[in-house]
């Protein structure tokens, strides 16, 4: 026998190693542990068939080995010739006899199987990075795997893992979302945008952070966060931080690097996240940006004359020609809606 290349199971299955693990002091004993000074490297596997071959506490010693293989070879030979086995003729007694020596073999098998697997490192569940881009004129909710939700808003996008990491869950975000995350002290959740970073355990916030923007505007909800400017991560300079609590916005300008903190109006900044859009003295700029995004249009200004005039309304789930009807009058402008173009003039 190449005891040299036994495996777990081969120790488990040797009759020999069943008697030293039951009785050290045989015959058997001996050669083991002669073997084991000369073989340390098979420590492990011997270890766990000891393991095993010990959780098996019944064998039937009322007959030696040679009876059972004696035994063995009679049934075989009835089974062979095709000898009935009516209660006149056969033993019933020849079978349990063989069970009880093979019993204990074919538990030790069955316990290795189960024990193996139990002890064999579990693959570990492969994290996915998923990527969810949404179009100008088009939102989007999307339910984390740890429970949280995000309302994305147009022309925006998020990038995450799934599932999340022990320690933390990451988001990366381009462009605006409204977060409500769920509670979990021991994994705090962590927006990324291109500079900055916010940082939450349980807690619902907006972040506006577009590239076509100068500033990065983070509006807390309810709980509070750690915003921190990433951009300058080569400065020996501690970064920007700043807490925020429920009502508090802060405002990062791409051009200076500062965080200014003041407060905000609900409507017209969280607004969009349940279909509202709110102007209360807004530029035409901001106008035309929002509508653009809004309802997946390109907008042209083809007039001389600047309009100067802040724009007010509150629209709620209505079109975009019910808006420019509402407020064109106001702002002295007229517009036409050539399909996705929309002509201000």
């Amino acid at each position: 026998m190449d005891f040299e290349k036994y495996e777990l199971g081969d120790f488990i299955m040797d009759e020999s190693f069943h008697k030293w693990v039951k009785n050290p002091s045989t015959e058997d004993g001996e050669f083991w542990e002669g073997y084991l000074k000369n073989h340390p490297d098979q420590q492990a596997d011997v270890e766990e068939a000891k393991k095993i071959i010990q959780m098996i506490s019944f064998q039937d010693k009322s007959f030696n080995k040679e009876e059972v293989s004696k035994l063995w070879d009679e049934i075989q030979m009835e089974a062979k010739h095709g000898k009935s086995m009516d209660s006149n003729k056969f033993n019933p007694w020849k079978l349990l006899k063989v069970a009880a020596v093979l019993v204990p073999f074919i538990i030790a098998a069955v316990l290795f199987v189960f024990y193996r697997q139990a002890t064999e490192p579990q693959p570990k569940l492969a994290h996915q990075i998923i990527e969810k881009t949404i179009p100008r004129g088009q939102k989007l909710t999307v339910f984390l795997s740890d429970g949280s939700k995000v309302i994305l808003n147009s022309e925006s996008s998020i990038k995450y893992a799934k599932p999340f990491g022990k320690n933390q869950r990451i988001v990366e975000l381009e462009g605006e979302a409204f977060f409500h995350v769920t509670p979990d002290k021991a994994r705090p959740f962590v927006v990324k945008t291109v500079t900055m970073k916010t940082k939450v355990v349980g807690t619902s916030f907006n972040i506006k952070a577009y590239s076509t923007d100068n500033t990065i505007s983070v509006a807390v909800r309810s709980g509070q966060v750690l915003v921190e400017d990433i951009s300058q991560k080569s400065s020996e300079k501690p970064p920007k931080s700043m807490m925020l609590s429920h009502s508090e916005m802060a405002t990062y300008s791409l051009e200076t690097h500062e965080i200014s903190v003041s407060g905000y109006d609900p409507k017209e900044v969280l607004g969009w996240s349940d279909g509202t859009l709110y102007f209360d003295g807004a530029h035409m700029d901001e106008f035309i940006s929002k509508i653009e995004r809004w309802y997946g249009v390109e907008v042209q200004v083809k007039r001389k004359e600047t309009i100067k005039k802040g724009i007010v309304g509150e629209f709620h789930d209505q079109s975009l020609e019910e808006i420019l009807m509402g407020i064109h009058e106001s702002c002295e402008f007229d517009y036409e809606i050539h399909g996705d173009k929309v002509i201000i003039k």
